[in-house]
């Protein structure tokens, strides 16, 4: 089944309205949201999905709102790590399977695209026994925190300021979710007709889900997302999938 998957960018817009740089290298020139965010674009970029926060204008609970009001399946925010370390790491919701397995296949595709150390897929808990990380916490969808590579570490920082390199990690990301989270998935925003007397509505994309209604002939519908395919699309009011072949809509 296709996933909706949104890619979020990392800092950008303080809680004051200015600008957040995030984590800087250790002579002050390149930033952890400038860099994440050309990161997030190549991710976006190879999953054909959503990416959020590019300019830099929405602040973290804002981007958490706009994830809940969202239909997401899942969410991964894209960051830079500093403090003295090196290697890749990846943060995931307290007791998520798909959050460890997805978190894991991120970081042991980092590593080994850069030969750097992988730190693995973890787990961060605030005093109260919560997750620590707000996006991973306040969020509905499954969410995982990427540090791609730490900031502050010159080693990584060589590779990652270049437009190649964040290339291969933006697309390294993105190899990591589809082969966890199965196809990828592409934005639809069209709107086809119905040509069959009726057609079934599916909770995913492909016949062998179960159906959970049905469009009539001559209603028209609205897609938000299309598998990767293209031969099936989710309707944008939730209530499930259907076939996109021409011999039952017509799109418009």
């Amino acid at each position: 089944m296709a996933k909706k998957i949104c890619i979020i960018v990392g800092h950008g817009k303080s809680a004051g309205g200015g600008y957040d740089s995030g984590a800087v290298s250790r002579d002050g020139r390149y930033h952890e949201f400038r860099i994440a965010r050309e990161i997030a674009k190549y991710a976006a970029d190879y999953l054909g999905c959503d990416l959020m926060n590019y300019d830099g204008s929405i602040y973290l609970t804002d981007r958490i709102k706009a994830v809940n009001k969202a239909d997401y399946d899942f969410i991964a925010e894209i960051h830079l790590n500093a403090g003295g370390g090196k290697g890749t790491e990846a943060y995931y919701y307290n007791g998520s399977p798909t959050g460890l397995r997805t978190a894991k296949a991120v970081t042991d595709e980092i590593a080994k695209e850069f030969s750097i150390r992988n730190r693995g897929a973890k787990v961060r808990l605030n005093k109260d026994g919560k997750d620590y990380f707000a996006i991973i916490r306040d969020t509905k969808p499954t969410a995982i925190l990427i540090e791609t590579v730490f900031i502050d570490n010159d080693d990584e920082l060589r590779v990652i300021v270049t437009e190649d390199g964040q290339k291969r990690c933006g697309e390294a990301i993105g190899r990591a979710l589809e082969s966890t989270l199965g196809s990828k998935t592409v934005n639809g925003d069209f709107k086809v007709e119905i040509k069959a007397e009726s057609l079934y509505i599916r909770e995913g994309a492909g016949t062998g889900y179960k159906s959970v209604g049905i469009v009539k002939k001559g209603e028209i519908h609205s897609i938000s997302v299309t598998d990767s395919f293209g031969g099936w699309g989710r309707l944008s009011d939730g209530r499930g999938w259907i076939s996109l072949n021409s011999k039952y809509i017509r799109r418009l």
